[in-house]
């Protein structure tokens, strides 16, 4: 018997010639030579044994994987499950489910187990560190950071609402608030915060942090109303009438040539707010607004009219050597929009608010109530009574073309168009105005 076991020298000396023959070790184990992809020879070892009617082969092993005393150890130890009347291949088989099974059981108590920290985690965080977590992702890419609308926020919101735990809030709680905002008077701010508030919540539905979306299915007709497109524009009797009561208003000198380069030029409030020295040739007449100051984020080039020339120059002889076109009397820096609002607005309302100017109803005007941004669709009006075409009016204004295909195959400036356009309404302007001067 010993005579016929197999040697590891004997193994060893296999070669590819020896592909698919048996070699045998005696008491039913068996091995064949095979070979891979890459022309290595490996010998498969199997036990071969009866079970009922039928032969059974059972896999033992591989040379040189495992050793040849190995090999014969498994193979010994198959034997011995046999004399016990246990299937060598079933009792494989049993083993490899029982090992899925286990795998499969740690696998859920592992899900369970970050399921239960992440819940933890979810009543640890309170509302206040998931919006700021969502304002360094998402409103970090507004064009004012998200500055807006974190003052909101952190006026409305946090004081009430910040320290809960977000997956505690519920939609009771942000409509108390939104009808909060509604009741002060102040419809727009509610439906801007309701918009960023719907943001928020989906953020925080794709990362997880809460299961059901709070304002899901709410519509801004259910908070401020629905924002009407403002249409109001001044008439030319208007804009005359508005040259007469000017004198008369106390504006600051700044701010009242900001209406009529408003005007002039159809530009924002925040542009000519923001505007520098550095951006306005007056020899040239030309005004680079730059993308940081427009809207749209995109640089655009005012081409002046005589008439917004001589406004420019006015307010030059006011700031002298300041960088800025309209200075802050306050921090060295430009003039906030908003104070231009104020000012223009507490004259043309007929009631005095606290603290406000007292100079009320001095730029009230036969057309009704009118704020800063009407002179921007008023001069747009006017362009368009003039006979310029709708296209360059859009261009003046700076207008983003709605239409793709439009704006991939329409790139040309209009600059000489614009710059008539601008011309003829400064013509126009200084007609209703100042003709008489």
């Amino acid at each position: 018997m010993a005579s016929k076991l197999l040697t590891t020298q004997a193994l060893k000396a296999v070669t590819l010639n020896d592909i698919g023959t048996h070699l045998n070790d005696g008491d039913s184990l068996r091995g064949i030579v095979r070979t891979n992809r890459i022309s290595d020879v490996f010998i498969d070892f199997e036990y071969k044994y009866r079970s009922g009617n039928k032969w059974r082969t059972a896999k033992v092993g591989r040379w040189p994987e495992k050793t040849l005393s190995q090999l014969r150890v498994i193979h010994g130890s198959m034997k011995a499950e046999r004399s016990k009347g246990i299937d060598p291949i079933d009792l494989r088989k049993n083993k490899r489910i029982e090992a899925s099974l286990k795998q499969a059981q740690e696998e859920k108590e592992h899900k369970e187990a970050l399921q239960r920290i992440a819940t933890e985690e979810a009543n640890k965080r309170s509302f206040e560190s998931a919006l700021i977590i969502w304002a360094e992702h998402e409103l970090s890419h507004r064009k004012d950071g998200g500055k807006e609308a974190m003052r909101s926020i952190y006026k409305d919101i946090i004081p009430t609402l910040g320290s809960i735990a977000l997956v505690d809030i519920k939609r009771s709680l942000l409509m108390d608030i939104l009808d909060q905002v509604v009741r002060r008077g102040s419809r727009i701010m509610a439906n801007h915060l309701f918009g960023d508030l719907k943001q928020f919540f989906t953020f925080a539905i794709t990362r997880e942090w809460i299961d059901v979306h709070p304002l899901i299915g709410i519509t801004k007709d259910k908070i401020g109303g629905r924002q009407k497109e403002r249409d109001r524009y001044l008439s030319e009797a208007e804009i005359s009438e508005l040259h007469r009561k000017l004198p008369d208003a106390n504006l600051q000198s700044i701010c009242e040539l900001s209406i009529w380069i408003m005007l002039s030029t159809c530009c924002r409030i925040g542009e000519i707010a923001k505007a520098k020295w550095s951006h306005i040739n007056l020899e040239q007449a030309t005004w680079i607004i730059p993308p940081s100051n427009s809207k749209n984020a995109k640089e655009h080039i005012v081409f002046l009219s005589d008439f917004a020339v001589m406004q420019f120059r006015k307010m030059k002889s006011i700031t002298v050597d300041n960088e800025w076109c309209m200075p802050s009397r306050i921090d060295g820096t430009h003039i906030n929009p908003k104070s231009i609002t104020k000012q223009i607005t507490d004259r043309v309302k007929d009631t005095v608010q606290k603290g406000r100017s007292k100079d009320t109803g001095k730029l009230a005007l036969s057309g009704g109530n009118w704020v800063p941004h009407d002179l921007r669709r008023t001069g747009a009006t006017l362009m368009g009574e003039l006979g310029v075409p709708p296209y360059v009016i859009e261009k003046c204004l700076n207008h983003v073309e709605q239409n793709k295909l439009v704006r991939i195959y329409q790139r040309h400036e209009l600059k000489d168009e614009k710059r008539e356009a601008w011309r003829i309404l400064g013509e126009k302007i200084n007609q209703l105005s100042f003709k008489n001067t």
